[in-house]
């Protein structure tokens, strides 16, 4: 697969097509997920809900790990201490306290100019990138940026002041870029299963939530929850959602550049859109349109239309594999 005029191994590219399809996956299962939380937050408090969430899909997780194998068990045990302050930076900076910040700034209000902040993670994980694991991206990935960044401003709408709210959403968000990076060096750099990155993320997330949330004296959302039918019905398509997503994205981080995959990530943000259009008739304006637009382009951009070909090569050849035991 060439790049640049050069030839990139086989396993490179291998590598590559992988992270691309799972990248791409991810995008879609986070448009579904957004789509589904917003419904579900409208009947409950926010924070809990997303605690409940959280240790729901960890349950998940550990039953899946359970029934392929033992192998989680045996490797957390012969984690290096070097390994272990790695999971647990990644779950306090990543699964917990920005979880708590983002969730406090929406309340606090300012919606508008949050949410813009908080969809532009991909500039601050390309920043992170840069500066911790050197990652150089190409002309085409930052001009590909550019144009995300302003599809991006074309959808803010309302208020656009900046305060408090604003700033603890930036402080999440920025954190969270923070921690992508930090797991894609544990999973490249020391080597530690994507797997065990993600279950202690949210292991340790929901620990740092649970204390947040009896600090605030709201732990009591908690049981509220599990008394209402209907929230436990949405706690599972959500939570489900929520152990796909961790899933492929950590294992796309192993695989992807900190910012081409969060800027393939970006495309979520469209699938959301689409799917309020189809199911609650929520229009899109000819500014809004437009802003979706420049980012779906800018995120094929930073993927390359062959990239995705390839991608799509490559995971036609592995079903066949699989399904077949052909090549």
């Amino acid at each position: 697969m060439p790049t640049n005029g050069k030839s990139i191994p086989e396993d490179r590219g291998s590598d590559l097509s992988k992270g691309v399809i799972l990248a791409l996956i991810t995008a879609l299962v986070s448009g579904i997920s957004v789509f589904a939380n917003d419904s579900a937050l409208k009947l409950a408090d926010a924070t809990a809900y997303t605690l409940a969430k959280n240790l729901v899909a960890v349950l998940f997780l550990v039953v899946l790990a359970c029934v392929f194998a033992f192998k989680e068990i045996k490797t957390i045990r012969s984690l290096s201490k070097k390994q272990l302050l790695y999971l647990v930076a990644i779950g306090i900076i990543g699964g917990g306290v920005p979880f708590a910040m983002f969730f406090w700034g929406l309340k606090l209000g300012g919606a508008a100019v949050s949410s813009f902040i908080y969809r532009s993670l991909f500039v601050f994980a390309g920043v992170f990138g840069y500066l911790v694991l050197a990652e150089r991206p190409e002309p085409k990935d930052i001009i590909a940026g550019f144009i995300i960044l302003a599809g991006n401003a074309l959808l803010i709408s309302g208020n656009l002041g900046f305060g408090l709210p604003q700033a603890l959403v930036l402080g999440a968000t920025m954190l969270w870029a923070l921690e992508y990076t930090i797991s894609r060096k544990a999973m490249t750099a020391v080597s530690i299963d994507p797997r065990i990155v993600m279950i202690s993320r949210l292991l340790i997330g929901s620990s740092i939530l649970i204390a947040f949330m009896a600090f605030a004296g709201d732990l009591g959302a908690i049981a509220q929850l599990a008394a209402e039918p209907s929230m436990l019905a949405w706690l599972f398509v959500t939570s489900s959602l929520l152990s796909v997503f961790v899933l492929a994205w950590y294992t796309t981080l192993r695989y992807l550049p900190v910012l081409k995959a969060a800027s393939i990530f970006t495309i979520g943000g469209v699938v959301t859109a689409l799917l309020e259009l189809a199911f609650m008739g929520k229009g899109i304006s000819l500014t809004a349109g437009l802003g979706l637009a420049l980012i779906l382009f800018g995120a094929v951009m930073a993927t390359r239309i062959s990239g995705i070909l390839e991608a799509l090569d490559h995971a036609r050849t592995e079903s066949r594999k699989l399904i077949f035991g052909v090549d």
